[in-house]
């Protein structure tokens, strides 16, 4: 009776150790999520997150439409711009095309940040529609 009680008890200990554990861990990036650009599958979903994070870090402001074209692909120079310049970040190639290592410098950038954007949660929920190289919004 008293062995029962012990590994009821370890058990649910356990459990509620890897529950809570599971909240601290960083999450990696799907490696399987494409680069958003000309050229590229432009998944909806990735390119409203990419629009939504050039209207909170720049001054270019654009539909939130899901729709790559020339005013997305400005607003991701505009950002691979200010990450080598302004934001003293690693220097990105300014080519339009919002992949892994653009994903990366814009999540740690709101990471580090978070006045930046008005809505973390948002902000937090488009870290695994875009690429990088690791999920670092929690």
């Amino acid at each position: 009776m008293q062995h029962t009680y012990i590994v009821r008890h370890g058990t649910t200990v356990l459990a509620a150790v890897a529950f809570l554990g599971l909240g601290t861990t960083t999450a990696h990036a799907d490696p399987g999520i494409p680069a958003v650009g000309y050229g590229y599958p432009n998944v909806a979903a990735s390119v409203r997150c990419v629009q939504y994070y050039v209207n909170q870090l720049t001054d270019v402001h654009i539909l939130e439409d899901g729709k790559f074209g020339p005013e997305t692909q400005l607003g991701i120079k505009r950002i691979q711009k200010l990450a080598g310049t302004t934001w003293a970040a690693a220097p990105l190639k300014v080519d339009g095309i919002f992949g892994k290592k653009t994903g990366q410098v814009v999540l740690e950038r709101v990471k580090q940040y978070p006045w930046l954007v008005n809505n973390y949660q948002a902000a937090s929920t488009c870290g695994h529609y875009v690429p990088s190289y690791t999920v670092v919004l929690n």
